[in-house]
């Protein structure tokens, strides 16, 4: 009975380990089955603020003057450059008949009131001499300062949002960025070279522009992130480049190092 007894309680201790065991597993779940709740819930609502915004772009966008309704103008024909006519030549004398060669003249020597005089070369350092430090000198190339001359538009980007990048990155500090443009793609690689230009603007430090090796890069821009929420350098990104007004999303990718922000460039919109 006592050895009955022993084999009733070793049972009974074995079972409630196992009961344990299997509440502690469940409970487990349910916890990793909340954080997964939670994080989908607020990639959700990013992903809604973002097709919001776009909503509100285009909401704007269509209520533009001009904007809607109005037809397409029809393409105008190709137009060539033609250079005006000369205007005909004027004979202070008739033309000579024709077969004869019009009458010349004996060279004639110079008299003492024909001799022609020389102009004398104004002294340096007078208004409008040759010297004046206004007007570049024969045989020198001149052009005026950087500072003077027009910033010219880049061919994807604007002068304006270049500088909305710039200032809105130099706010968060200097970074380091990664970008990468579709594999093969040369008007990517182009519109990426201008987003490194501006970033570069912003003392922030763009580490090389790589071929995405993956799958084609969707058109637009996307910021990828290890982890959610983001880090701060990489929401600063987001944030720029929605401020300039260019099409702009994000996404998750475990793969990355927690410290990387990358920065996929596909063909612009």
């Amino acid at each position: 009975m006592a050895i009955a007894l022993g084999f009733v309680l070793i049972g009974l201790g074995g079972f409630s380990t196992y009961h344990a065991s299997q509440k502690l597993q469940h409970a487990a779940e349910l916890r990793e089955a909340e954080q997964k709740g939670e994080m989908n819930a607020q990639v959700l609502s990013l992903l809604l603020k973002n097709q919001q915004l776009q909503n509100e772009q285009q909401a704007v966008r269509n209520a533009a003057p001009g904007a809607g309704n109005a037809p397409e103008a029809a393409p105008q024909a190709p137009s060539y450059y033609r250079p005006p006519a000369p205007p005909p030549p004027s004979f202070a004398s008739p033309p000579p008949p024709v077969g004869e060669a019009p009458p010349t003249e004996a060279p004639t020597s110079p008299t003492p009131d024909t001799v022609p005089v020389r102009r004398a070369e104004p002294i340096p350092g007078e208004a409008g001499s040759r010297l004046d430090p206004m007007e570049p000198a024969d045989g020198e190339d001149w052009r005026p300062p950087d500072s003077l001359e027009p910033e010219e538009p880049m061919r994807y980007l604007s002068v304006h949002q270049q500088h909305v990048i710039a200032d809105t990155l130099r706010a968060h500090g200097r970074h380091v960025v990664m970008m990468e443009s579709s594999y093969g793609d040369p008007i990517s690689r182009e519109f990426a070279e201008e987003l490194a230009t501006a970033f570069t603007e912003a003392d922030w430090v763009v580490r090389g522009i790589e071929e995405h090796r993956g799958l084609p890069l969707a058109s637009g821009v996307t910021v990828s992130a290890a982890s959610f929420p983001p880090q701060p350098e990489t929401r600063a990104v987001y944030e720029a480049l929605l401020s300039a007004g260019i099409a702009v999303t994000q996404q998750l990718d475990p793969k990355q190092h927690v410290s990387e922000t990358v920065v996929l460039v596909g063909a612009p919109l």
